[in-house]
């Protein structure tokens, strides 16, 4: 071995035993501070009261919920009032100019024609979102109702039925649609075994409710299946009993029971619905746009973040008047158990 690697060998020597050593060193650093009587009083503490503990975990995780729910929303509303200069830049002065231009825009009062495109869009992504929500409480409240109440050893293998789409990607889904929907689709052919010519249905509002209903449908069925998988059967059994016939032991009984599950369904798959952007992009015709797709190109391909940040926020703004109406005739709080003790 000649001098030069000898010298080499010994440097990368002394390099591992310095590293080696501030690992050592670091180590005891972080023990003594761990062992050190303020730390482990703390410590001693949180075992000794396990309200504190249960606040403690509860705490980090709500705050940690709240900070990312509340700060980039908090930052979207401040952007609202700015405004966008050239090439994209934003200007940081407050204005109302946003707001003025989705409300007001090419809105003919005196004719009482309504050309507001943003509006426009907002009330079609509305009338989806009612849409959706009707097409799952039909479909979905009669599966729903037989996992609740059947005894059948294959439950749980129908449950897994129901949760079975949420292993396949969304964007997979959709894509399935477009080859039961297209001109050479699935359905097509179906319908020509009958001998129905038709030219088929995709890119039309009636794909987009399809494709949506479909991918919202578990959200309806899991809620209604746990209202009715409460539900004590002597209710039922007495009811029978005292004369009642099954459709009125339903309507008086049953349906009132599962109320909680039909409004936690309904506040789930209309909020999800509305605010739908992959199902419009890939099933439906520009004409089909909803307010997510207005937002997102809003944003990324004009480059206008401020007034995108005021679509938003008057898509919140109507999102939160509506669930408040819900709220209103229905009661979130026996919904989701607020009165509970």
């Amino acid at each position: 071995m000649s001098g030069e690697q000898k010298s080499s060998s010994t440097d990368l020597w002394s390099s591992s035993f310095e590293a080696e050593d501030m690992r050592e060193r670091v180590f005891g650093l972080r023990t003594a501070l761990l062992r050190s009587s303020p730390v482990m009083g703390v410590f001693d503490r949180i075992k000794r009261n396990e309200r504190i503990l249960a606040t403690a975990q509860a705490g980090f995780g709500l705050g940690w919920m709240l900070f990312f729910l509340f700060a980039p929303l908090l930052y979207i509303v401040t952007l609202s009032f700015w405004q966008r200069g050239a090439g994209g830049v934003i200007i940081q002065e407050f204005t109302l100019s946003n707001y003025e231009f989705i409300l007001t825009q090419n809105v003919e009062l005196a004719s009482l024609t309504f050309k507001n495109l943003y509006l426009t869009i907002l009330f079609q992504s509305v009338k989806y979102g009612v849409f959706v929500t009707i097409g799952t409480l039909l479909l979905g409240y009669v599966p729903a109702y037989f996992l609740g109440r059947t005894v059948s050893k294959w439950k749980a293998a129908f449950l897994l039925l129901v949760v079975l789409p949420f292993w396949v990607p969304l964007i997979i889904r959709y894509y399935a649609w477009i080859l039961v929907l297209g001109n050479k689709g699935l359905l097509v052919s179906m319908l020509g075994w009958f001998g129905i010519e038709i030219g088929g249905f995709l890119y039309t509002e009636m794909a987009v409710i399809s494709g949506l209903t479909q991918a919202l449908l578990p959200f309806m069925i899991l809620p209604i299946y746990n209202s009715v998988n409460e539900i004590d059967s002597s209710l039922i059994e007495s009811a029978k009993t005292m004369g009642a016939t099954p459709l009125r032991t339903f309507y008086e009984v049953t349906l009132p029971l599962t109320m909680p599950g039909i409004s936690a369904g309904v506040i789930l798959v209309f909020i999800l619905s509305v605010g739908s952007y992959m199902a419009p992009a890939l099933l439906g015709a520009p004409s089909n746009t909803m307010v997510a797709n207005l937002i997102e190109s809003t944003f990324g391909q004009n480059l206008n973040w401020p007034l995108a940040s005021a679509m938003g926020v008057v898509y919140l703004l109507v999102l939160f008047t509506i669930i408040s109406v819900f709220n209103r005739f229905v009661g979130l709080d026996d919904v989701f158990g607020g009165d509970a003790e």
